[in-house]
């Protein structure tokens, strides 16, 4: 069996065509055919069912394709690790990211990171916590920075390590001449005022207050629902919304004057974490950036 081989089985099985896993590792279609016979003739077990219009993994195929990634990745860190010691720091690190990890935790990460390690790419996936979780235990993600409510219930969460993050406060942005501006304002009125969020909104129903509780429940929290935390303080900037965002980011929003911060309720708060795959090798780079981030993380703890 040869690392080549799981790597065709891979490539075959995550974009079910001969010709495009051909393509992707620089052989031909026969090659890539002779290559997963084989494999398939030292297992003594079919991967694929193969037609004329389609190509489906087997049982077999499935309950192996996890075992093959974790071979992949183990050789891969293998190799880089090797490449580290002889002085060059590389590797490519796929992280997915809730919109509140997004800015400034990550990007902050990925400044260290780009300073200090010139060598490794870098591919940031956003989406909700669901799909990033599924591509985490799918092997193509390496991490995934989000809320750690997320995966409690999930029935992947025996598969999942979680390396909490410190905890900051939410706060309430909004423009500096908001005709609604919140001042006063009881938790009622407040919450009948037009609110943006990202989707799917990165606050647990379970910690809102009372009457916003009852408006996310009716389907009035928010207002808005926009694709990233940037989009909703777009909508703050120009009067027509109100928005919550960590602290640390509401400090960089607020600089210019146009928008300004006030303090959401005590118990809103983030609760996020990078989830790993417990049995998965991490390769060096996933591991410097992993630092990287939880360095972040605590400066942004310690309001620096």
């Amino acid at each position: 069996m040869q690392l080549r081989q799981l790597q065709h089985f891979e490539a075959l099985y995550r974009l079910r065509s001969f010709g495009q896993a051909a393509q992707e590792h620089a052989v031909t279609q026969p090659a890539l055919s002779r290559s997963l016979m084989k494999l398939e003739s030292v297992l003594g077990q079919r991967l694929f069912d193969r037609t004329t219009h389609a190509v489906e993994p087997t049982a077999v195929g499935e309950g192996l394709i996890q075992r093959a990634r974790d071979v992949i990745e183990a050789v891969l860190a293998f190799e880089e690790e090797a490449e580290q010691l002889r002085g060059g720091a590389i590797g490519h690190v796929r992280i997915g990211t809730g919109p509140y990890p997004a800015q400034p935790l990550l990007t902050g990460a990925i400044r260290r990171l780009s300073a200090n390690h010139h060598g490794i790419q870098l591919s940031v996936v956003a989406g909700t916590s669901k799909d990033l979780l599924a591509a985490l235990l799918g092997r193509e993600l390496d991490c995934v920075v989000c809320d750690m409510s997320k995966y409690e219930d999930s029935p992947a969460a025996a598969d999942i390590e979680v390396i909490e993050l410190p905890s900051e406060p939410l706060v309430v942005v909004l423009a500096v001449d908001h005709p609604l501006l919140p001042a006063g304002m009881s938790m009622a009125e407040l919450a009948q005022c037009r609110w943006a969020m990202p989707t799917p909104a990165p606050i647990r129903a379970r910690v809102l207050p009372h009457p916003f509780d009852e408006a996310h429940s009716a389907g009035r929290f928010p207002f808005y629902r926009l694709e990233t935390t940037a989009a909703c303080l777009d909508l703050a900037k120009a009067g027509r919304a109100l928005t919550i965002v960590p602290r640390s980011l509401a400090r960089e929003v607020c600089r210019d004057g146009a928008l300004v911060s006030l303090d959401a309720p005590p118990q809103m708060r983030t609760n996020d974490g990078i989830h790993l795959v417990r049995s998965r090798t991490r390769s060096p780079s996933t591991q410097l950036l992993i630092a990287e981030i939880v360095e972040v993380a605590n400066a942004i703890a310690r309001g620096e």
